[in-house]
């Protein structure tokens, strides 16, 4: 696992431009890189199943690969598994798990997968989080040359994997560089990603820091029964951590009203966040015009060219 130390963050800092620059380009290259595996099996495993934790940038990820892939002229379709989670009135009374991969509709969505590979026009539908429910639907042409692009995270669960295993390649992303503090403490990926959260989930889901911290365990709990399990079944895996990230985080927290109030000494040892907001705290802001608008960390501060 890639470590970098936060004094080597601090110094790139002293060129925002250039330290921004030379990330995108870092992580362009890794898109590169899972574009030309993708492709190189594209004729026996035109699907690609990509997954990874809450916070981790799949999305970013399935849209980058979509827009490089078609740039040389590969046709590509993204579907999104969160769209095929059940209504809420078709879910088993048992099924209290809201991270289990049996609240997926696997069935639609390996239908929609076979159906786009077979060239047919098929209904995708968008799932209405706020309700519940099926909000409805929209249309999607397949074609039998197409690479098929299914990004969720289930997606490597056996329960829907195996189902595509003999026609899919398998991509796992996630942050995976930790980070050393001033006084050599280690910054784990997965605080990192709740960081991601805190800012995505109170500007766009009308989340309280404190509400994403709180179901931080629940997910983290997922992860580790349905996800991480599974990373194996992926061949491409994808580090999505942008070393100038802690900078930019570092701006939007402390912009979020009672930030500091709610992040208090007992809350953040409670739960295991205390050396974060040594780094958040650590490093100079960076502000978002640097950041172009297809990055990857958009997805959490907002900005970007894409629709999530």
């Amino acid at each position: 696992m890639r470590v970098i130390d936060l004094e080597n963050i601090n110094s790139a800092m002293r060129n925002e431009t250039q330290f921004v620059l030379r990330c995108e380009e870092v992580f362009h290259d890794k898109i590169s890189a899972a574009a030309a595996s993708i492709l190189s099996s594209r004729q026996e495993r035109p699907v690609v199943a990509l997954t990874g934790p809450s916070g981790s940038g799949k999305t970013t990820t399935a849209l980058r690969l979509e827009d490089y892939l078609k740039n040389l002229g590969v046709k590509v379709c993204v579907i999104h598994m969160d769209n095929f989670f059940l209504p809420l009135d078709r879910r088993p009374p048992e099924l209290t798990d809201w991270e289990s991969p049996y609240c997926v509709d696997v069935d639609s969505l390996i239908g929609c997968i076979s159906q786009l590979m077979d060239g047919k026009e098929v209904d995708i539908p968008w799932y209405d989080f706020k309700n519940g429910t099926t909000g409805g639907y929209t249309k999607m042409q397949g074609y039998t040359d197409a690479v098929i692009i299914a990004e969720g995270i289930h997606m490597l669960n056996p329960l829907i994997f195996d189902k595509i295993r003999g026609v899919a390649n398998g991509v796992y992303v996630a942050p995976r560089t930790r980070i050393i503090t001033n006084d050599d403490r280690i910054v784990r990926p997965e605080q990192l990603r709740v960081a991601r959260r805190m800012i995505r989930d109170y500007n766009t889901r009308g989340h309280s820091i404190a509400e994403t911290v709180e179901r931080a365990q629940s997910v983290d709990r997922g992860e580790i029964n349905y996800i991480q399990p599974y990373k194996d079944n992926a061949a491409i895996h994808i580090d999505t951590f942008h070393d100038y990230e802690p900078c930019i985080l570092s701006k939007y927290l402390n912009e979020i009203p009672c930030f500091r109030e709610e992040m208090t000494p007992e809350f953040l040892e409670n739960h295991g966040l205390t050396d974060l907001m040594k780094v958040v705290r650590g490093v100079p802001p960076l502000h978002c015009p640097y950041v172009p608008h297809n990055s990857l960390v958009r997805e959490f501060v907002g900005g970007s060219c894409y629709e999530y």
